[in-house]
Formats: structure tokens, sequence, C-alpha cells
């Protein structure tokens, strides 16, 4: 079954590093709530505020969801510390989806999705199904691994996170997402999802393959 998915809008951010500015004063007013924030939180709130999303429903994904959050637990596990309760809070996958919807007020279906290097495409065919109820579907992975105890043996984009607002259309599709070349230099869990975010226009129909 292939349902055709029109773009609405698309927005991505990336940096072989880290990402200097995402606007988190700006888009958090609240400090305290903004200082619980994870990276891949504030890539989730950056994205959502370039596409203008609000109660839209949400699809999100991470292959290796809040690295830093579950470093520093175990950290404090080996040195026999308690470890943090915000640390602890925050370890969870849909931390980032959790604290836009409260950031927002959205009280719209919220999934997250993780399956190792198919993350990406689980999430395209998890809103692919759920747009055909013609609703607005917010998707978004987001990817953070800007860590000193990590390595960056694949010469990957430490922090990456690639957004899109569709919805159904009963047009024929003008490529299908399974057959799109995967971005170089991002992990896999985002990469097709970059090169689609490169070759996509405004309306542009893709065809997700379920």
């Amino acid at each position: 079954m292939i349902i055709s998915l029109k773009i609405i809008e698309s927005a991505m951010i990336f940096a072989p590093e880290k990402i200097e500015d995402l606007k988190e004063k700006e888009l958090v007013a609240n400090m305290l709530l903004r200082r619980r924030l994870t990276r891949n939180a504030k890539m989730l709130i950056y994205l959502a505020d370039k596409l203008s999303i609000r109660n839209e429903r949400i699809i999100y994904g991470s292959n290796y969801g809040e690295l830093q959050e579950s470093v520093s637990i175990l950290e404090n596990i080996f040195a026999s510390v308690q470890p943090s309760p915000t640390d602890f809070q925050n370890s969870v996958y849909n931390t980032p989806s959790a604290y836009f919807s409260i950031l927002k007020g959205n009280c719209s279906e919220i999934l997250c999705v993780s399956n190792g290097d198919e993350t990406g495409d689980n999430v395209m065919q998890t809103a692919a199904v759920k747009a055909l109820d013609e609703d607005v579907i917010f998707i978004a992975v987001c990817e953070s691994f800007s860590i000193k105890e990590i390595g960056n043996t694949c010469n990957a984009m430490r922090e990456c996170a690639v957004g899109f607002k569709v919805q159904k259309s009963s047009q024929e599709p003008q490529l299908l997402f399974s057959k799109i070349k995967p971005l170089k230099h991002f992990v896999p869990s985002v990469s097709k999802l970059a090169a689609l975010h490169e070759q996509a226009n405004k309306g542009m129909i893709v065809g997700i393959e379920c």
C-alpha cells in the first residue's frame, strides 16, 4: 500500500559538533522550563517554530534518544552518587515531544518512534497511516550525540534534526520515499529525511510504502 503525503513545509538544522543558536531564550520564556530542556528538546522546539506548529498531531523519532542525560546517570552510578532527578526525568525517548506539549499546551496525539537505523523510515510510515484521517501531521527526527565520552568515528553530523508538516493527498506521488538516496554525513535515522528536505518543494507529493 502506498500512501501519498503532501509536504506543506519542511525545516532542517545540523552541525558537525554542536548547533550554536537554537533560540531557546526567545522560544521558551519560562526560565525553569528552559533550563530543563535537553538538546533534542531544544531542536524539536526550534523546528516546530520554523514550521508554525502549535496543536498539530506529532510523530517524533530518535534512534539515540537522550544520550547526555543517560551518560550523566551512568557516571553518577559509577561514582556511587545519587543520579540527578532531572537527568532521570529527561532520559526517556519522548522527553522532547513532552516538553513541547507543555510549552504550547498541545493536547493532540503524540507518538514517539525509535527503531535504530530504521527510525526515519518508521516515522514516515507512522505519519502516513495517521494522516489517513486528513489531519495535518508534524514529523520530526532529532539526534544529538555531541558528547565528549562518545567519539565520532562515522564522521557524521553530531547534532541534526529534520521536520516536516504533511497532510494526506489524493494525488499520485512524485517520488517514493523508499527510493531516496540517503544524504552523506548524517546518521542513518536522519539521512533519508535530510535528503528529502533537500529535494522537497512546498506541495511536493511523496509516496510512503506501508
